[in-house]
């Protein structure tokens, strides 16, 4: 796939690491000069991939991949992000150990927690080494694999510390979403439709009538999904719609709120603003909100709802976010497909939103 929006190559390989030598094809092309490589993989993954330790160590073998070290195995989910850099530096250490050089390459295979350390840790060493994303769920592959920033939590705030990131390339094996758990499966639907609601109309469509598919698990389904976000990002570029949201809910849970069920209700959030400030049909946004109902992507509404209820609180994040960007400034859903800028936030009316919300 030909980049575009972004400053990087952006692939899809089926089976990275089986017999193809595509993938060995991107690494002599981002470390051309007989290159070293420390993986760093989710735990998550190595446990429910099928075979996947197996398939790696066949392909150092066959592919001649001068690994630098054993493996990082590191425990997925965000509390990778907010753990005081413990698991940041445990990558750091690896790295110099093993002498990596500014030539080398770590490659990052996990969730976008996961992605997000492994990409603090490369811009540490020696200044940067080289980065390259394997995504492996599915909002990860919609979302992390195209970020250009790596971020750690700080205190009660989401990715309060962050660095440049750009890969040197991203590599999306969309097999990889068949043996997520179904949380995670579910939160890549309300990825999709995060990028869909605002960004392409048809894409959002095509959501609509795939809801029981993607309800039920069709791997196909997800897989026409994930490339369709993907190929539609590298067009569009991103969009922060429901961001602000998602990461104050989440540092209100203590990051039990995964990002993901974070984002279905971020998405209500904003959209009920939307509809409240007349810039979004309220029969539109009952479709998308009942898209998100009947796929499971809202399930983080029966463990974390209550913090709906924290109205204050959750404000604070409309701070965070005007600390972060520098303005005040979200991104509205104006209609399927199409989108609205609110550069001062009618804080009144967002009250009422999320009374609706509740």
């Amino acid at each position: 796939m030909q980049k575009n929006s972004y400053p990087y190559p952006v692939e899809f390989i089926e089976d990275v690491f089986g017999q193809s030598s595509a993938f060995t094809d991107i690494l002599m092309k981002v470390c051309p000069q007989s290159p070293r490589v420390l993986i760093v993989a989710d735990e998550n993954v190595v446990r429910h991939t099928p075979s996947l330790g197996v398939k790696i160590g066949r392909w150092v073998q066959e592919k001649a991949i001068d690994l630098a070290s054993s493996p990082v195995v590191l425990s997925g989910g965000e509390k990778l992000k907010s753990d005081n850099l413990q698991s940041a530096m445990r990558i750091v250490t690896s790295a110099l150990e093993a002498k990596l050089s500014v030539n080398d390459c770590i490659v990052a295979i996990g969730g976008g927690a996961l992605l997000d350390v492994a990409g603090y840790a490369a811009a540490q060493v020696r200044g940067g080494v080289k980065l390259v994303r394997i995504p492996t769920t599915p909002a990860a592959m919609m979302d992390a694999a195209f970020a250009s920033y790596a971020a750690v939590n700080g205190v009660n705030v989401k990715d309060a510390m962050r660095v440049a990131s750009v890969p040197e390339a991203a590599v999306i094996d969309v097999k990889f979403a068949d043996s997520v758990l179904d949380g995670v499966w579910r939160a890549g639907i309300g990825e999709a439709v995060r990028f869909a609601m605002v960004s392409d109309g048809t894409l959002m469509k095509k959501l609509l009538k795939l809801t029981d598919k993607l309800r039920e698990r069709n791997v196909e389904a997800m897989s026409e999904v994930i490339k369709s976000v993907a190929l539609s990002r590298l067009k569009k570029g991103s969009v922060d719609f429901a961001q602000w949201a998602a990461f104050r809910l989440e540092a209100m849970s203590g990051y039990k709120l995964p990002h993901g069920y974070a984002i279905g209700m971020g998405i209500c959030i904003d959209t009920a603003y939307s509809v409240a400030k007349g810039y979004m049909k309220e029969k539109d946004a009952l479709l998308v909100t009942g898209m998100l109902k009947e796929s499971g992507a809202l399930e983080g509404l029966q463990h974390s709802g209550h913090l709906l209820t924290r109205v204050d609180g959750l404000l604070h994040g409309l701070d965070a976010w005007k600390l972060s960007l520098g303005r005040e400034q979200i991104v509205l859903p104006a209609g399927i497909g199409k989108m609205k800028l609110e550069t001062e936030i009618d804080r009144a009316t967002m009250k009422e939103a999320l009374n609706l919300v509740k």
